[in-house]
Parts: C-alpha cells; sequence; structure tokens
C-alpha cells in the first residue's frame, strides 16, 4: 500500500495520534520536496513565530482576577470586545494536545504582559491579573481541522495519481506534485494575522 494511501487511512482513525500523524504527512511532503506543506506541518509540531493559520483562532471572553469574587468577567466597550473575544493560539499542537487532556470543561489560558499592561491603564479596577477564559472544544477544533487538511491533502494527491509505492514516490509523481501549483501551494489560505501573546494554560 503507497504511504499516501496509508495517509488518508490514518487520518480517518482518531485512534492515531495527532502527532504520528504530522509526522507522516511531514514524511510525504519532504520526499515530494514540497515546502510550503512542509513547513506548516513544521509550525504546527513546533509553535508558530509570526502569524497563524485563520483555524487558530479561538472564541472566548477575557477575565479578571477580583481577590473577594474569583474571575470576573471584564466590562469593556463593545470594539475592544470584539476585538478580545478571538485569540490566536500559536502554540505547538502536542501542548494544545497536553491542554485538552488536562482540562474539564474551561481552558484557562494566560495572555502577556502588554496585553496585562494595556488593560490595567485603561480600566478603572485596581491593577490585577488577567486571563483568556473559552472551552475545550475550541482546541479539538483545531486538532480536527489539522487532522482533516491532512486527509483533503492526501485525498488531492491521490486524485492526481501520487500515491507512492510503500515509502517512496517515482520520479513522475513527484514531478506532478512539483507541477501542480494546488499541491504545491496548498498551504496558501491557512493563515491570519497574529497577535503578540503569550499562549499557556491558566493558573
Amino acid at each position: 500500500m503507497g504511504i499516501v494511501i496509508e495517509l488518508q487511512k490514518e487520518a480517518l482513525d482518531e485512534s492515531i495520534s495527532i502527532e504520528s500523524l504530522m509526522r507522516k504527512a511531514y514524511l510525504v511532503a519532504r520526499k515530494l520536496n514540497l515546502k510550503d506543506f512542509e513547513e506548516w506541518i513544521s509550525q504546527e509540531q513546533n509553535g508558530y513565530k509570526q502569524e497563524v493559520p485563520e483555524y487558530r483562532n479561538i472564541g472566548g471572553e477575557i477575565k479578571a482576577w477580583n481577590p473577594y469574587h474569583g474571575w470576573i468577567p471584564m466590562v469593556l466597550s463593545a470594539d475592544i470586545t470584539d476585538l478580545v473575544s478571538k485569540m490566536p493560539i500559536p502554540t505547538s499542537i502536542s501542548e494544545l494536545q497536553d491542554i485538552y487532556n488536562s482540562s474539564e470543561g474551561t481552558v484557562c489560558l494566560s495572555i502577556n504582559g502588554t496585553l496585562t499592561e494595556w488593560f490595567n491603564s485603561n480600566t478603572d479596577s485596581i491593577p490585577t491579573k488577567y486571563r483568556f477564559f473559552s472551552t475545550k472544544s475550541e482546541l479539538y477544533r483545531i486538532m480536527s481541522t489539522v487532522r482533516n487538511k491532512i486527509l483533503d491533502w492526501a485525498l488531492l494527491l491521490e486524485e492526481n495519481g501520487i500515491v507512492g509505492e510503500g515509502m517512496t514516490f517515482t520520479g513522475v509523481e513527484k514531478e506532478k506534485a512539483q507541477n501542480n501549483q494546488v499541491i504545491n501551494h496548498y498551504t496558501n489560505n491557512f493563515y491570519a494575522e497574529v497577535s503578540d501573546i503569550d499562549v499557556k494554560q491558566g493558573e
């Protein structure tokens, strides 16, 4: 069985970890010399440094720490609420998996010092700390989207006659992959701007 067909089967199998699936997808991309897809997989594995794919923006809300009442929702203007109701998640997918596994229903993420300073300078409350609250389902959506994109890419390879034989590809298959712009630049539409944030599980 060709490695591309194996990749399709594993993308459909929820028992195969997302990390294992990405390693196989990375292997296929390297063997076909598809640099864009290779770079995307590498960033999913190691974290994003500049911009994140659109699907890595998660919904939620910023809450402030009140020493008497715990975490409380912030009262913000509509335009500011719109800006901070989505957070790009640049951390590696293995870290996302760890956060997902260790959380129950709610996910609490830290925000960076710059945003904390801005909130403390532009609100009437006493200086405090802030967290971004979202749900486990948002993290699952990111991991599921990655799995689906790998499946879609593997199907696209097969549709263009690129399946491999065992772990190898013929010269003709490699040439097809390089000459097909949809395959070669499959990740072009993934990305959106990333904010300057830190993402880790909140306290």
